[in-house]
């Protein structure tokens, strides 16, 4: 059910919960049309023969995949029996990943802290962390490492060559030829160490990466709700226990253990290598052979295979405890129950992709039988976390859950539960039901994307970890073709129902209710886990843990040999920014932006209404009618047949609140709401028909439905804070010093979930339809609208007459003509606070301060964006994450200018805020062997690595419609970044960060989790500061 991984700097998402898992029969993108290029892909697989040897790997298999224009190629070593994929394919985003099947038999994480481990120094590279390292020396698309229940794989990708091949050889050491030091162990595991580094009679607490991750992880109840249901329904081996590990459980650890799994399971004949793009493939396996198989002997990886799991005879029904969100629903209601069957053997590719196509029908959107049976009852607060079909593990899961109930009505779930599955078996689906699911895949083979390869990898990996057919599962469509043919049957679906779920005896209700006694209790588990340790200690025993704790902070401020790393050099980086072809037209007093692309027969559309004449108080509520307005009624359908309609002619409809600053003065800012959609050329015309409709107002007076989406809402608002609470933090911190800032805190951060919380008990439903209603009036007004459109150069001239008539159609409520952007003024800014602590009952904290700086083109501005890299890998990552124990920690400046520092899943809170403002102390005596001309050039990789991110067809002049960001502005940009040296940081850094610089009216801090009951007792605020604490139990 989770995924874990080593984070970036990014720290976007360190675990992926099924749902979010890119599925390969829905959502692989990125079809290519270009001929003459393909041929030429084509042309260099047909190099390889079937049964031919190359570079000591047989060629066992060539498939072309017409349904994605590429060739998969599959070989076997013959000495070491190393699996290899490769799929070629006219893609410059090219990507390697080295796999492995890893099946622990506890919950002591061993597979998870093997995998930060191994990227902490190898034979080639013995250097602390050259993973983080190199972060800053590639223009890396993508470099990460995950483990999932029974895999383990470490995946880069590139569209340099170069940078590729160091990337490669970085990896592939690291993999087979790691160091795993104990020193690397004890940082990134676990360890016990002196509350007082210097004081060997100090407290003895447990400390770790993975330790201080996990207790994050399993802060949210999603993750202890799916994580005790993949250990409960597939007891009997691998997935009984925790991939990622246990904090109760995982200093049971030791490096012994992670060397022994090591040796076992990372041998190559229990690895699989995958890559894809356009780089040749025969100097991988040429690499490979030479550097790591040759001399490796084959053996039988059989003892990693893991087997079926025994079905039961009768169904299990199992309760668990969680902690209580005191940001959540009312306790009573934040119950949560879910019902799972064992389906399919993963390695049955036509059934897995019956069962997927099977879930999108009874469970996605207003026409499917549980949604009309358990979600529109408002029972409760929507799906859970692990709704779905999930084909990750060996045998495929089922699983309908429902969050935010009340107990008493677990009994009544059940029983809707059987009689939905009754009377699907007995009226079965309606064909427009199953076209729209059909339309789907076919729309999601033709969307483009930039991270093909990767979606590739993350489904394939499932499937080829129990040696199922990759290419039967790339070939959609003779699974298509032959589920075509079984409709003919107008029982078949029927009969999957009950054979896969009446007919199954295995099958799980698990619930969950809260206990707010439930940390105290995990935390008092801990102290006794640590108690024992200690007890069982001797003098001698004691005094190699404080020994180990001088070695380890040693050795984390020893200056390392980085040189032995492979870096790329300024030749190696393109000079000039991706052109982008734009037009820009009018349609109706309506500016319309035109980029012409290679989109593959598919036509995007985006809008953007201008929200700045909607009243202050109803602006607050824009998030509410986001979320509802296109579920509701319109003018001509009910909802059920409006959603029909959107899913037989578009991939969906977005709504979204739009808040951007201007590059030119942060005072300046655009607010709206943008609107999305996607569809198949040949539906154009029933897609904008479909915006048209929407432009009729929605009908907002169904109360019922209305009460059920509100409900829904909010019981999702507070689902992933503890996932992604650095991102909240910055916003809140943000919101502390700019006034643009506060409107979208106002608009998605912290505030807004206490606002809504606030109204849900102030205000009727009724009155809240009345303020949905009233922005409709003000909002859906075509001179408020601003469009772009990406569409294939070819058909341009078809296209745009649609268009055309679309806005034609719009109807209009005031006179006044469009302009292309509307930026608004920020008003007098009122500070009176210089830091938000959101005390919550997280076991780890989520720290952020803020500082305004300079906006995007101040000529500053690229100084303090080199500045904000060095700082984060130079400084904050050491002592942030090394050095103190946090998952992460990084520095960054936005578009608006606010200069933010941020800690992820933090056993800390004061004396990360210290770290932080301490940064222009630091920077003053940091010795040149660190400050210096290659660190500059490192961090400038960093940036440019994000300036030259691939770009999807779909996505093209998108940075200049939304931002004001155009081609001529970023390739400045870019030759300034290009030219900062390392005098122009320390200057930007003495002149902005500076404590003698800084005052109150620019600077804001935030802490969301306990703060200062993790540090006996330290105050957040220091001489000066004015915090607010926000005890978050407006539902207690």
């Amino acid at each position: 059910m989770l995924r874990y991984a080593i984070n970036t700097s990014t720290l976007a998402s360190k675990y992926m919960l099924k749902q979010n898992h890119a599925k390969l029969h829905h959502q692989i993108k990125n079809l290519t049309t270009k001929t003459a290029v393909r041929e030429n892909v084509f042309s260099q697989s047909k190099i390889f023969t079937p049964g031919t040897v190359y570079h000591g790997f047989m060629c066992m298999d060539i498939q072309e995949i017409k349904e994605f224009n590429m060739t998969a190629i599959l070989f076997k070593h013959e000495k070491s029996k190393t699996e290899y994929l490769h799929v070629q394919r006219d893609d410059p985003n090219n990507l390697f990943s080295i796999n492995f099947r890893t099946t622990p038999f506890n919950s002591t994480g061993l597979p998870h802290i093997l995998e930060h481990t191994v990227l902490c120094g190898s034979k080639k590279y013995p250097v602390r962390d050259p993973f983080f390292k190199m972060l800053n020396r590639s223009l890396a698309t993508f470099m990460n490492a995950m483990t999932g229940p029974d895999y383990t794989f470490y995946p880069f990708s590139s569209q340099n060559e170069a940078d590729y091949r160091n990337l490669q050889a970085i990896y592939l050491d690291a993999v087979f030829q790691p160091n795993l030091n104990q020193l690397d162990f004890l940082q990134e595991g676990w360890r016990l160490e002196n509350s007082d580094l210097k004081n060997p009679k100090s407290d003895i607490t447990f400390k770790g990466v993975v330790f201080n991750e996990m207790k994050g992880v399993f802060s949210e109840n999603g993750a202890i709700f799916g994580e005790e249901f993949l250990n409960t329904i597939l007891p009997d081996h691998t997935y009984g226990f925790v991939s990622g590990g246990d904090p109760l459980h995982i200093p049971n650890l030791t490096v012994k253990d992670l060397k022994d799994f090591h040796q076992k399971y990372y041998h190559p004949s229990n690895a699989r290598i995958f890559s894809y793009g356009n780089f040749p493939v025969e100097r991988n396996l040429e690499i490979c052979d030479r550097l790591y198989l040759n001399d490796c002997v084959g053996i039988d990886s059989a003892y990693s295979r893991v087997p079926s799991q025994p079905r039961w005879k009768s169904p299990v029904e199992k309760n668990i405890k969680c902690r209580f969100d005191k940001m959540g629903a009312p306790i009573e209601n934040q119950n949560q129950i879910a019902i799972g069957y064992l389906m399919s053997d993963i390695t049955n590719v036509y059934e897995t992709f019956v069962l997927q196509f099977l879930s999108q029908l009874m469970v996605m959107g207003p026409n499917s039988p549980f949604y009309k049976s358990l979600i529109e009852p408002n029972i409760s607060g929507g799906y859970n976390s692990v709704t779905g079909y999930d084909p990750q593990m060996k045998d495929t899961l089922f699983v309908i859950g429902l969050q935010d109930l009340e107990v008493n009505k677990f009994e009544k779930v059940k029983e809707i539960m059987d009689q939905t599955l009754h009377n699907v078996i007995k009226e079965g689906f309606t064909r427009t039901h199953i076209d729209s699911v059909l339309h789907g895949i076919e729309l999601g083979i033709k969307h483009q994307s930039t991270k093909f390869g990767l979606n590739l990898l993350f489904n394939l990996t499932p499937l080829w970890n129990h040696e199922g057919s990759v290419v039967e599962a790339m070939q959609i469509g003779n699974c298509l073709d032959r589920f075509k043919i079984n409709l003919k049957n107008p029982k078949y679906l029927q009969d999957m129902v009950k054979h896969y779920f009446l007919a199954n005896n295995h099958k799980l209700t698990l619930t969950m209710v809260p206990d707010e006694l439930y940390e105290e209790n995990i935390a008092k588990k801990e102290n006794e886990l640590l108690k024992t340790k200690i007890s069982n200690m001797t003098d001698l025993d004691k005094t190699k843990v404080y020994e180990q704790g001088l070695q380890l902070a040693e050795a984390q401020k020893i200056q390392q040999n980085i040189d032995i790393l492979p870096c790329l050099t300024l030749n190696d980086i393109p000079k000039d920014v991706m052109k982008v072809d734009l037009t820009n037209k009018t349609l109706n007093a309506i500016p319309v932006q035109v980029c012409r692309a290679n989109t593959n027969d598919v036509t995007y559309f985006r809008g953007i209404l201008n929200m700045s004449e909607i009243p202050n108080d109803l602006k607050l509520f824009l998030p509410l009618f986001n979320a509802t307005a296109t579920k509701m009624e319109t003018k001509n359908y009910s909802y059920r047949e409006f959603d029909e309609l959107i899913n037989l002619n578009t991939g969906g409809l977005s709504i979204s609140t739009h808040v951007a600053n201007s590059i030119g003065d942060p005072f300046q800012y655009e607010q709206g709401v943008l609107l999305s959609s996607h569809c198949l050329d040949r539906n154009l015309e029933g897609m904008l028909s479909i915006w048209g409709e929407f432009f009729k107002k929605p009908n907002f007076r169904d109360t019922d439905r209305f009460k059920m989406l509100l409900d829904n809402y909010v019981s999702n608002l507070t689902t992933g804070v503890a996932d992604s609470g650095h991102l909240y933090a910055m916003q809140s911190a943000n919101s502390l010093v700019l006034g643009s800032s506060l409107l979208k805190e106002n608009l998605s951060g912290m505030k807004h979930i206490e606002f809504i919380k606030g109204k849900m008990k102030s205000e009727t439903t009724e009155s809240m339809l009345e303020k949905m209603s009233t922005i409709s009036d003000l909002l859906l007004d075509r001179s408020r609208l601003r469009i772009a459109i990406n569409l294939s150069k070819m058909k341009i001239g078809k296209i745009l007459p649609h268009f055309e008539q679309f806005c034609f159609g719009l109807p209009i409520v005031k006179s006044t003509e469009n302009s292309k952007r509307n930026l608004d003024m920020e008003n007098s800014f009122q500070k009176s606070i210089n830091g938000l602590h959101y005390k919550n009952n997280f076991s780890v904290n989520y720290c952020a301060k803020s500082i305004l700086t300079v906006p995007f083109r101040h000529v500053d501005y690229a100084k303090l964006r080199v500045l904000a890299k060095f700082l984060s890998s130079k400084y904050l990552h050491p002592i942030i994450r090394e050095k103190n124990g946090a998952y992460g920690g990084g520095a960054r400046i936005s578009n608006d200018g606010i200069f933010g520092f941020f800690s992820y899943r933090d056993p800390n809170a004061r004396i990360t805020l210290d770290v932080f403002d301490d940064t222009d102390s630091w920077l003053k005596n940091c010795p040149n062997t660190i400050l210096d001309d290659q660190a500059i050039f490192e961090a400038k990789l960093g940036i440019l690595q994000q300036l030259d991110a691939p770009v999807a067809e779909y996505n093209k002049g998108l940075d200049e419609f939304l931002c004001g960001l155009d081609s001529e502005f970023l390739q400045n940009h870019r030759n300034n970044v290009l030219q900062v040296t390392k005098e122009d940081i320390v200057e930007v850094c003495e002149k902005y960060l500076s404590k003698e610089r800084q005052d109150n009216h620019v600077i804001g801090k935030c802490v969301i989790g306990p703060g200062e009951a993790n540090e006996s007792g330290r105050v957040l605020s220091k001489t000066g500061e004015k915090w607010n604490t926000v005890e978050p139990d407006f539902e207690e």
